[in-house]
């Protein structure tokens, strides 16, 4: 229940569908609106008054520039700098140390550049349980609504953000960063649907674009230095835990993929000079990683673009045909945005192979010594561990098949009535896929006791176990399984894919609940509903 002024149109048919598109794709979550009458008007805040927005020197700028901050934002700025036009930053202020971060590069900005500019930061944070969802999934909503604001405050003609197309698209880059982690901000259908609702909304013409759908990151990077901005980099903050650890001194983990993305560019671009190595808590190549997410990513990273760099064109748009399709459509000459993405993703897959390889000359003698950590990112790639996620993709597949064959067959009058029953439904699903695993085997000897999964793909060294989520009571039975298995499994070394089939959604927190899992790099978890 939402109290709003204008009831008749939030309450539309077209607005509400429009709202609900947007975010399920954004979130992957299902949403229902319904709008009331407020009744008790709001107070009015001048935060974002300008005066007569005719007479103001920026009324009538092309498009508002969402200013984050990060490498693709500034370059984005230096390019509309560059073409002379006036500039409206508008930021979004989550935490105090972002916020001095980003006040110190716009300082540093006017002092480069003369253009007439204008930066509105605005403060908006979580609070509560509200700060126990880490995803931020739809951030990306009121963000753009904020730029929404201004532009029509200032009749701007829309908004822009800057992204390169390689995070834009989103591939499938790590298991750590799929499906509701994602960020789907600047995808093609996102800015389409925010091109809509925001039209609709301010009811004129206006435009929600990224000009860099087609640049990699390090070309973006190149863009900043070729403009003469590369002073500025170290300034820009790239860090997915921006908040949460840096000091006065460090700005970024080094750990995360961001920073992982962020390290590589600016090394592909021949930057290393704008971007200081004591920026960074950990070094990204060759500094200790942690078991589960952190090693992950690095492995996973690798992973991708090696196999970009070695597949040809058309495998690139055969193995990403779903992904590709779903963005192209936005785009009014599909075939030619299609060959622009796998060009795009195949030069990603160069730079990146290019740098690791330099960065293993680099450091030879330590590999070879072994003086060199043995989770860091230069010594799991040279062991070839980035090359053992192909059960990891096999995983996937059996999790994907499953997702679209269950809430067709398991209907709300046509539930299995128990595990075992679910089961033999999910063998048949698997089975009419061809997917070649063996039902109930291996047995394993554990201690005094013996056991076996539900499936096995033993060439894959891959054991499926299969959790029936039926009453809120069988979440409790379910965790302590899965610590069992866990313990057995892992002792042996185990590759384990669980698939938990929760279609009342009992279980409320999937992120605390996976967290024991994910722990382990050999061991995966997705929920289907």
């Amino acid at each position: 229940m939402i109290p709003v002024r204008d009831e008749a149109f939030w309450n539309s048919d077209q607005t509400k569908e429009l709202l609900i598109e947007l975010l399920n794709f954004l979130s992957n979550d299902k949403y229902q609106f319904k709008f009331t009458h407020l009744k008790t008007d709001r107070p009015i805040q001048d935060y974002f008054e300008f005066g007569d927005e005719r007479d103001w020197a920026f009324s009538g700028a092309d498009r508002v520039l969402m200013f984050s901050g990060g490498l693709d934002s500034l370059a984005g700025a230096i390019e509309t700098a560059n073409n002379g036009e006036k500039l409206i930053f508008v930021s979004h202020r989550p935490v105090s140390t972002l916020d001095h971060r980003q006040k110190q590069l716009v300082h540093e900005f006017r002092n480069k550049y003369s253009n007439p500019l204008v930066h509105i930061p605005v403060w908006i944070n979580k609070a509560g349980r509200l700060s126990r969802e880490h995803t931020q999934r739809t951030r990306s909503f009121l963000y753009s609504a904020l730029g929404t604001l201004i532009a029509e405050s200032t009749q701007s003609n829309g908004v822009r953000f800057f992204e390169n197309g390689v995070v834009s698209l989103n591939l499938p880059v790590a298991d750590e960063v799929q499906r509701a982690r994602a960020s789907r901000t600047t995808h093609p259908r996102s800015l389409s649907l925010f091109t809509e609702l925001y039209g609709l909304v301010t009811g004129r013409e206006f435009v929600v674009d990224n000009p860099f759908i087609f640049k990699t990151k390090a070309e973006v990077v190149s863009t900043i230095v070729k403009r003469d901005g590369g002073s500025l980099i170290q300034h820009t903050c790239s860090c997915a835990h921006t908040g949460h650890f840096q000091s006065k001194t460090q700005w970024h983990c080094g750990t995360c993929s961001q920073c992982i993305d962020r390290r590589i560019a600016i090394l592909a671009a021949e930057a290393e000079s704008f971007d200081r190595e004591t920026d960074y808590v950990s070094d990204v190549f060759t500094g200790p990683r942690r078991e589960g997410h952190e090693y992950n990513i690095a492995v996973d990273y690798a992973r991708h673009a090696t196999e970009l760099n070695l597949m040809s064109d058309i495998e690139v748009a055969t193995r990403f045909n779903r992904d590709i399709s779903r963005a192209v459509i936005h785009f009014p000459n599909c075939s030619e945005a299609g060959e622009g993405f796998v060009s795009m993703h195949k030069r990603h897959g160069e730079s990146v192979c290019g740098v690791l390889t330099e960065q293993i000359k680099l450091h030879a003698d330590r590999l070879l010594n072994r003086t060199l950590d043995k989770t860091s990112m230069l010594a799991l790639v040279a062991g070839q561990e980035h090359r053992e996620s192909v059960w990891k993709r096999y995983a996937e597949r059996l999790a994907g098949l499953l997702q679209a064959g269950l809430p067709v067959i398991c209907t709300a009058k046509h539930m299995p009535e128990n595990e075992p029953r679910l089961q033999e439904i999910c063998d048949g699903i698997l089975q009419g896929h061809d997917s070649d695993l063996e039902r109930e085997f291996p047995f394993m000897r554990w201690s005094a006791s013996a056991t076996k999964p539900d499936w096995s793909k033993e060439g894959l060294g891959l054991w499926v176990e299969l959790k029936y989520v039926r009453e809120k009571k069988d979440v409790l039975r379910i965790t302590g399984d899965i610590a069992e298995d866990i313990t057995k499994y892992g002792d042996n070394g185990r590759r384990v894919l669980y698939i938990v089939y929760d279609p009342k959604h009992f279980i409320t927190d999937e992120t605390k609940f996976s967290a024991p899992i994910i722990k382990r790099a050999t061991m995966m978890i997705r929920f289907l509903r």
